[in-house]
């Protein structure tokens, strides 16, 4: 009995020194967490990093480690550093409790995988992955005050992903492929349809038919889609484009596969 009873006691002795070592951790990094704001906050990210980084190292699981592994993340991506910031705020949001800050944490993720896609003239995976990220975040958060921001970048990559398909189009129309032009002009229409390079689109597939003399295929397709132009601009440039190579191409219309 008096075993059972010295086994509990030295339990309870440890159990206590244990908790009583980790609030004197907590309050031994309170310090190296303010100084480590006082960098974040003058804009001096790198050594805010490194701070942040000792006291997640020092005492994981801490509540201190879980901010600190915010305004990691936030320094990080002040700095251009979007691969390691979208992975430190996806470990924020997983762990942390305050709904606020993963809410930012989230359109973070979305705003390094924007940040991080290329150009259209590139290829295209970061930016189908940040268009994914930012449907979800709408779904998981469609009262956030950042909806409007992420349906704007939405729109903004939707863009692109119209332009190079657009772009591949005129580049099969310049090798004279015509129905590979078509298949890439066709697609824009399918997939980017409320976008204003749809017009284009239009226009490339006027002058597809034009250039593989079909005529009659490039006028029966402007007659079922002039009333779908987005443009009054556009209709009228389909239109001059059908009405000048009536009587056969000219340089000028040559002129139009590079412009």
């Amino acid at each position: 009995m008096m075993k059972k009873l010295f086994t509990i006691i030295i339990i309870g002795m440890f159990i206590a020194g244990c908790g009583r070592k980790e609030v004197l951790l907590e309050e031994d990094l309170i310090p190296r967490f303010d100084k480590a704001m006082e960098y974040f906050e003058r804009g001096k990210f790198l050594r805010a990093k490194d701070e942040f980084d000792y006291i997640i190292m020092a005492d994981p699981g801490s509540k201190m480690a879980n901010e600190s592994q915010y305004y990691k993340s936030e320094s990080m991506f002040q700095m251009e550093e979007y691969d390691g910031a979208s992975n430190g705020f996806d470990r924020y949001a997983r762990f942390s409790p305050d709904y606020s800050k993963i809410e930012k944490a989230r359109y973070r993720i979305c705003e390094c995988a924007i940040f991080s896609s290329n150009s259209y003239q590139r290829e295209q995976s970061q930016t189908h992955y940040a268009l994914e990220q930012l449907q979800m975040f709408i779904e998981d958060f469609p009262k956030s005050d950042l909806v409007i921001d992420a349906e704007s970048a939405i729109l903004d990559l939707r863009r692109k992903l119209a332009r190079k398909e657009y772009e591949v189009g005129r580049m099969y129309l310049k090798l004279e492929e015509y129905d590979s032009a078509l298949v890439y002009f066709k697609s824009v229409l399918n997939h980017y349809y409320d976008t204003a390079i749809a017009d284009d689109a239009r226009i490339g597939i006027v002058f597809t038919h034009i250039l593989n003399d079909n005529r009659l295929g490039a006028e029966s397709y402007y007659k079922t889609q002039k009333d779908r132009f987005l443009s009054d601009e556009k209709l009228n440039e389909a239109e001059i484009l059908l009405q000048d190579t009536e009587a056969g191409l000219k340089l000028a219309q040559y002129y139009q596969l590079y412009k």
